[in-house]
């Protein structure tokens, strides 16, 4: 890990949140704090993070007469949808990856902007991003980096690397959530397939862009004049991102089935209540028909004088209620 610099510094001055350089067998070693690095180094190659919420960082980038026009736009813009743009020497572009949680693992994305040329990678980003630490981190441990291309391979096997795990956090909860559904346990089961469709969407389409601008650069005519290089490691990482394009992709069908599945479950409860209460209705009908008969205060009702007339009212509603449900089995609308 890097140790925390003064605020004083000359990189902190420029919004560069530290910078590596790399010598001709990509050695890295981090450049000191008080020293702006050169984007064009006679041997090995450059990496320089930038904090693009830093005005400075913003104006250095304008001051680079090096960089194309298309590229200073997207390295500074606002903007954080993924896209990959070339010129003969440079490729630049935006992905997405997963804000640094300390405390856990974080489901929240932010945009990385990156520059990649033959002696030099440019990142920035707005938010502490979770493959930039990693990436750093392997550095700060002495790890070889051949040049920027390998480099920008790492950080995009970091990203894919992050998305993969959770998928399968994902994909775990998923199986617990069809367990309960199938044993009929639906106390918290549609806040939690909401959860796991609302993520697999946002999984989806960070995974779906990834690949659709690196499916188009390496297999299409769109990338035809971008460097070799870069056109092979996108196609390497085209092979990585399908699998868990894959996995997100089955995700996303299980959630829409398990929400089928419980639609359709709750509609035949509902369904087997109101079966239930209609037969119910069925056989009090004729009952109450006759207490409302024997309600009405008029002569000439039978048995208002006797004795068990009571008991015979109660006689005749049974009776109905019990003729009633022969009639509704033998019309098969209630099982023998």
């Amino acid at each position: 890990m890097t140790a925390p610099h003064s605020i004083t510094d000359a990189q902190s001055s420029m919004g560069i949140v530290w910078a590596y350089r790399f010598d001709a067998n990509g050695v890295p070693v981090l450049i000191d704090r008080e020293t702006v690095p050169a984007v064009d180094p006679t041997d090995g190659f450059v990496w320089i993070h930038l904090d693009l919420v830093h005005s400075r960082a913003k104006a250095w980038i304008a001051e680079q007469p090096w960089l194309p026009a298309g590229a200073e736009e997207m390295f500074i813009s606002p903007e954080s949808h993924q896209r990959l743009d070339h010129s003969a020497d440079l490729v630049w572009g935006v992905s997405h990856d997963l804000i640094r949680d300390v405390a856990s693992d974080s489901d929240l994305i932010g945009p990385l902007h990156w520059i990649v040329g033959e002696r030099l990678l440019l990142t920035g980003r707005r938010d502490a991003l979770q493959s930039i630490r990693l990436a750093a981190d392997a550095l700060n441990r002495g790890e070889i980096v051949e040049g920027p291309i390998e480099l920008f391979e790492q950080i995009i096997e970091h990203i894919v690397d992050d998305v993969t795990k959770a998928v399968v956090r994902l994909m775990d909860e998923t199986d617990s959530v069809e367990d309960n559904i199938l044993a009929a346990r639906f106390d918290d089961a549609p806040a939690r397939v909401g959860a796991v469709r609302r993520m697999a969407v946002r999984l989806h389409r960070q995974l779906g862009g990834l690949h659709l601008l690196f499916r188009r650069f390496a297999e299409t005519s769109s990338g035809r004049k971008a460097p070799e290089e870069v056109k092979a490691a996108a196609a390497r990482l085209l092979q990585r991102i399908d699998g868990p394009h894959n996995d997100v992709q089955s995700v996303q069908d299980r959630a829409r089935l398990l929400q089928d599945e419980m639609t359709a479950r709750a509609a035949s409860q509902t369904n087997r209540q109101l079966y239930a209460l209609s037969i119910l209705t069925a056989l009090f009908m004729p009952a109450t028909f006759i207490t409302g008969l024997f309600g009405i205060n008029v002569k000439g009702l039978p048995w208002m004088e006797h004795d068990l007339g009571a008991l015979f009212v109660a006689i005749a509603c049974l009776s109905a209620a019990g003729l009633t449900l022969i009639l509704l089995r033998r019309r098969g609308v209630i099982g023998g």
